[in-house]
């Protein structure tokens, strides 16, 4: 839960920082914009909310459909909004050890969950950050953790990529990289 408060911190610092005028901006997340991106944080934290409460595909799937809306208004309010809503989810007696069935992933306990959605906001950090130039502001516990994740399995072997979590990396990773920039290509984003 700590990692879950930071990362939501940070994203919605993050989010505070977007200017007027980048909303249209391109992000590292080839397929989004900044506004999508944004939406893509506050659609997937309430449907993180309906794996964790059993919803079925179809209703997560219509979740996600809005997220290209979600960040219209008052974004850093929906995030907020959105923060709370799933911290008070993982915080139910159970929620933790309950079964839950990620669209994706398959089964897993809802700790996992925390930890998948915990790694995603750190990555998404970055990509919002570096689409409008801003410190990413990620401590080094959080990269690890999302690190760690992303590199046990059922990440390994390639995995990561066959699935089509992320992009395969371009380039080799430079010598001497820092556990961000280590982070960042295995995400397919250097």
């Amino acid at each position: 839960m700590e990692a879950l408060d930071a990362s939501a911190e940070r994203n919605v610092a993050l989010v505070a920082q977007v200017g007027p005028e980048q909303w249209d901006d391109p992000t590292p997340c080839t397929a989004w914009n900044v506004r999508t991106l944004v939406g893509h944080l506050i659609a997937g934290r309430h449907a993180y909310c309906g794996i964790l409460h059993g919803c079925p595909a179809t209703e997560l799937r219509s979740i996600m459909a809005r997220q290209s809306e979600a960040a219209d208004g008052d974004p850093v309010g929906a995030c907020e909004d959105a923060v709370r809503a799933l911290r008070a989810a993982f915080s139910e007696p159970g929620a933790l050890e309950r079964a839950v069935t990620h669209p994706t992933m398959g089964e897993m306990p809802g700790s996992r969950l925390l930890v998948q959605l915990v790694s995603d906001a750190v990555i998404h950090s970055w990509d919002l950050a570096t689409a409008i130039g801003a410190d990413p502001g990620l401590d080094d516990r959080l990269i690890e953790f999302a690190y760690a994740f992303y590199t046990a399995p059922p990440f390994t072997d390639g995995a990561l990529y066959t699935i089509g979590y992320f992009a395969a990396p371009t380039n080799p990773l430079a010598a001497g990289a820092s556990p961000l920039d280590r982070l960042i290509h295995l995400a397919g984003r250097g």
